[in-house]
């Protein structure tokens, strides 16, 4: 009380209500200012930088877990049976090289599966037993993942192989799965003012034939990957929601331009948009476009697209190979129940080929599409969209070894005798000798341009 007058009191009070009185505007302005900065930052987006040097890292920090030793997954496991070691051995030293941290999951025979533990039809009992040896190997890789309650985990067959510059094309294809399977996505005019168009060359000869080749649609709308608006809100994956996502297909032997549904809804024709990266490096020429030496005609990418043009889209077309695929939580369960329950009646990649397409399988009566499918896929009994996301051309491929001693059941079928890899330039494989020995100067690109005279 002593020490501050009633007269100086009421000065510091007249005081600070002058000085509130002047800094007003000076505050109106310091928040109208914060308020266009969040609104800028929340609210706006720049276009997706890609460096056209496809060595390159993309400078998003969503992305930066695809360098780490899981690919951005929570886990990698590869399918292999215990006799094949041979298989086992390359994978460790080409996962070695590569920096990449492998879980093997032991692979089964048909004779050794039960005949109580099969799901219907009673004619999978009498399958070949290799068709029914991987069916139950992939369920338990889908069994470990729920087991285990991972959020995403990436599946290999033992004989994958990948280009040295896997991350970052797996960086660029999370861009892609980001938008193709975001719940929200939105056609803005800016986007619907760069779709491109173009004439899908496929046709009911040369189209994946495990779905109905009467629906191939006559023109693919595509957006290129930089037209996106750039993503900065953090997810639980790079790769999108995993939440809104069922399957990456990643690796194949072959995927059809994605398809209209079995059953269309009145959906926007621009759902059945392809995303696309020009001027890729990591795609071989068109003649070199083929899932297998014994395959007549390039893939339609082939000739839809420009030379070096990577596209990216719902798996709806029909897909072939599980070389490498990644599933979610949601769609390691809803695989599961589908084909280790419910039922399945064909070798596993087909069948989830047409899974993705939204056609079920077919239990021994006049196989129908799923009544609700969608143009993301089929829909489940609770009218949960299935999605699955690919790539043309695969970023995983199967390896054929020296002696042919991988043995294919894609398109055309047959045995593999030339020791190559399809689709990938810098294969590890193929390098793996110069990689082992640090001469990663010396690598060789197994499909280089100048034989085209490109």
């Amino acid at each position: 009380m002593g020490l501050m007058s009633p007269k100086t009191g009421a000065t510091f009070e007249a005081v600070k209500r002058r000085s509130g009185w002047r800094s007003a505007p000076r505050l109106l302005t310091t928040c109208v200012f914060f308020a266009v900065l969040w609104v800028w930052l929340n609210l706006t987006s720049s276009a997706i930088l890609i460096p056209t040097d496809s060595f390159e890292y993309l400078k998003d920090e969503g992305l930066k877990e695809i360098l780490n030793t899981t690919l951005g997954f929570e886990k990698i496991f590869v399918l292999n049976l215990p006799s094949r070691t041979d298989r086992r051995d390359a994978i460790t030293l080409s996962s070695a090289v590569s920096n990449i941290k492998l879980e093997f999951v032991e692979g089964v025979t048909g004779a050794s599966i039960h005949d109580k533990a099969y799901p219907p039809p009673e004619a999978n009992k009498k399958l070949l037993s290799g068709i029914r040896g991987s069916w139950r190997t992939h369920m338990n890789a889908l069994q470990r993942v729920v087991e285990q309650n991972l959020t995403t985990a990436l599946i290999f067959e033992d004989d994958v192989d990948w280009d040295l510059r896997v991350r970052q094309n797996l960086q660029r294809f999370a861009l892609a799965s980001r938008f193709l399977s975001s719940s929200s996505k939105q056609y803005t005019s800016t986007l619907q003012s760069k779709l491109e168009h173009h004439t899908n060359t496929e046709t009911p000869a040369t189209a994946i034939q495990i779905i109905d080749t009467s629906t191939l649609p006559k023109t693919l709308h595509s957006l290129p990957l930089s037209s996106l608006p750039s993503v900065t809100k953090p997810t639980r994956s790079p790769y999108g929601d995993p939440t809104n996502w069922d399957i990456l297909w990643l690796g194949h032997c072959g995927a059809g331009m994605p398809r209209p549904p079995p059953h269309p809804p009145s959906t926007p024709a621009t759902d059945l948009s392809l995303l696309t990266l020009p001027n890729d490096a990591t795609v071989p020429s068109a003649r070199h476009l083929k899932a297998h030496p014994f395959q007549s005609d390039p893939d339609a990418l082939a000739t839809t697209f420009p030379p070096h043009t990577r596209i990216y889209h719902a798996a709806t077309g029909g897909t072939l190979c599980t070389v490498a695929y990644a599933v979610s939580q949601r769609g390691a369960r809803r695989l599961l129940h589908q084909f280790a329950m419910q039922g399945w009646s064909a070798i596993f990649d087909a069948e989830l080929g047409r899974w993705c397409a939204g056609y079920d399988p077919d239990l021994g009566r006049q196989s129908t599409p799923s009544k609700t499918a969608a143009a993301g896929g089929g829909r489940d009994a609770h009218g949960k969209e299935r999605v699955c996301l690919t790539t043309q051309p695969p970023i995983f491929s199967h390896h054929h070894p020296r002696g042919g001693q991988s043995d294919i059941g894609g398109l055309g079928g047959g045995y593999a005798t030339k020791y190559e890899t399809k689709y990938l330039r810098y294969s590890v494989r193929m390098n793996l000798e110069k990689l082992v020995w640090g001469r990663e100067g010396e690598v060789v690109d197994q499909w280089p341009d100048e034989e085209d005279g490109v």
